[in-house]
């Protein structure tokens, strides 16, 4: 899996990678690069690379549905889901105010497990961990691509949850 984990790396170096101006990131400071993997989970060779190096991440986790963010952690979701056997779901930052009005949509199971593209205070993981759990979901793990060690793992693990991460920011030292 080595061989996947660095075209993976390779890809988002290429694809991946917003440099030049600032930019402000979620952890309420500015950058002078952001991890944008969208263009790379809506492709083809992106998504099947991405489930490639999650899944033995998630593999042997107990838990029974895979779920995470409205934005970034759909197609990630949803290519785990099919090779994985999981059911999966996503969690709106605010319930629809039409149709059903939920703020989860998908199949919630017992227990989940959390995923996204990047990691960097930990709070939108967080956030999703704490609506699902009000709706009688357990989470106690998550897995992202890159966690960006700005405190992610730390702020998780106060609530009970473990992060793994694919890399983390020293992997891609040549950006910094």
């Amino acid at each position: 899996m080595n061989g996947g984990r660095e075209t993976l790396r390779q890809l988002i170096l290429e694809k991946g990678v917003v440099r030049g101006k600032p930019i402000f990131i979620s952890s309420t400071r500015m950058s002078t690069f952001y991890f944008n993997l969208r263009p790379i989970l809506f492709s083809y060779e992106g998504s099947r690379l991405v489930s490639a190096v999650l899944l033995p991440l998630i593999r042997g986790l107990d838990v029974d549905c895979i779920g995470g963010t409205e934005d970034s952690s759909v197609p990630i979701v949803m290519s785990l889901c099919v090779l994985s056997g999981y059911n999966g779901f996503y969690v709106r930052e605010k319930a629809k105010k039409y149709g059903l009005q939920e703020q989860v949509e998908g199949n919630l199971g017992k227990k989940a497990v959390l995923v996204d593209d990047v990691a960097t205070s930990g709070l939108s993981l967080l956030n999703v961990a704490r609506i699902v759990r009000g709706k009688g979901c357990k989470v106690e793990h998550a897995v992202v691509i890159v966690d960006m060690l700005e405190g992610a793992k730390e702020k998780l693990a106060s609530e009970g949850i473990s992060l793994k991460s694919v890399f983390t920011r020293e992997d891609f030292k040549e950006i910094a």
